[in-house]
């Protein structure tokens, strides 16, 4: 009779601890950890420290630093979203099993294009291509304000254009993907030719390119969100440019990291930067084009005013050893 006793005891006792073990597991810490590869973290931390209670702390790095840092993490990562960055690491983080899938429920709000379809990462604004124009230099080489790529691809535009070098910058590798996707390749590879033929050296980072005509140095600049350096600098001569025959442009998501210790933080997190309110903030921290269809700031065009291209983001990530090589040979004066 004793041992029954004790037996019972000592099974409500498991039951109890086991129930209180559920509830402690069941309720997250109130906070959030994240790589940031994204302009203005400290307000976006804020805002959404506001809106739900939840702390956030950030380490900022480059893609290709988190990317890294995630694999020698994979077993115990050190933070629960990875936001912003290049699309082509997500992608390559997907395959490596880095990153766990989540469909937000404001991720019906972002086009086909700019998400995972399995649902590993999400874009949260856009990183569009353009020209920045000098205008006065421009003006006193007694030439027009280019507005597509087949008109910077004329011979008159000679030593007048600065772009990037597709082997070091993302920027640069979009650009001639994109216009052989424009063209197809059997005529995007000649409207190359005579485009690399007005660029007399190519830059290591795909900021520069705008910062050189900003400075003079060069009439145009092909250049990642050209409207950001315009709207920083309104008393300069620029003028920014979204090419009519097809606008470049890549997602800068957000995913939630595989065995995150605070899951439902991260998806907190997550669909709170598409919500409305959320791409606002985004916007305002860092004035990229959004992916949804919010009223976007001044300077900062909305999707409905580009031309963009749909641009295939994994053909061209799986293709980019051979355009790359073709690339090398054809513009030998860049090596």
């Amino acid at each position: 009779m004793h041992t029954m006793k004790y037996l019972g005891w000592s099974l409500t006792l498991f039951l109890m601890l086991f129930l209180c073990s559920g509830a402690a597991l069941a309720k997250e810490e109130n906070t959030l950890t994240m790589y940031v590869a994204y302009g203005g973290p400290e307000v976006i931390a804020q805002k959404f420290e506001e809106a739900t209670g939840i702390k956030v702390a950030f380490l900022t790095m480059s893609s290709g630093e988190v990317l890294t840092r995630l694999r020698a993490e994979k077993a115990n990562p050190g933070a629960d979203v990875w936001f912003g960055g290049g699309s082509d690491a997500f992608i390559q983080a997907k395959k490596e099993g880095l990153t766990q899938p989540f469909v937000a429920p404001n991720a019906k709000r972002v086009g086909a294009a700019f998400k995972d379809p399995d649902g590993y990462w999400t874009g949260v604004s856009l990183v569009v291509v353009g020209f920045l124009v000098n205008k006065d230099r421009l003006a006193s080489k007694g030439l027009k304000v280019p507005v597509s790529w087949a008109e910077l691809a004329s011979p008159e535009y000679m030593d007048e254009v600065s772009a990037s070098n597709p082997n070091t910058s993302g920027t640069a590798y979009t650009t001639i993907s994109g216009v052989l996707q424009i063209k197809g390749e059997e005529a995007g590879w000649p409207l190359l030719d005579k485009l690399y033929a007005n660029i007399p050296f190519l830059t290591k980072s795909g900021s520069a390119p705008g910062k050189m005509a900003l400075a003079g140095e060069y009439a145009v600049g092909i250049a990642p969100d050209p409207h950001n350096l315009a709207g920083r600098n309104p008393d300069a001569p620029l003028a920014v440019v979204f090419p009519e025959d097809g606008v470049l442009a890549w997602p800068s998501p957000v995913s939630i990291i595989a065995n995150a210790k605070h899951p439902e933080n991260a998806k907190a997190f997550v669909d709170w930067c598409l919500t409305p309110e959320g791409q606002q903030i985004l916007m305002e921290a860092s004035p990229r084009v959004p992916t949804t269809d919010v009223e976007t700031l001044p300077g900062v065009p909305s999707l409905s005013q580009l031309n963009l291209v749909p641009y295939d983001i994994l053909h061209w990530g799986n293709e980019r050893e051979r355009v790359m090589r073709q690339f090398n040979e054809r513009f030998p004066k860049f090596q």
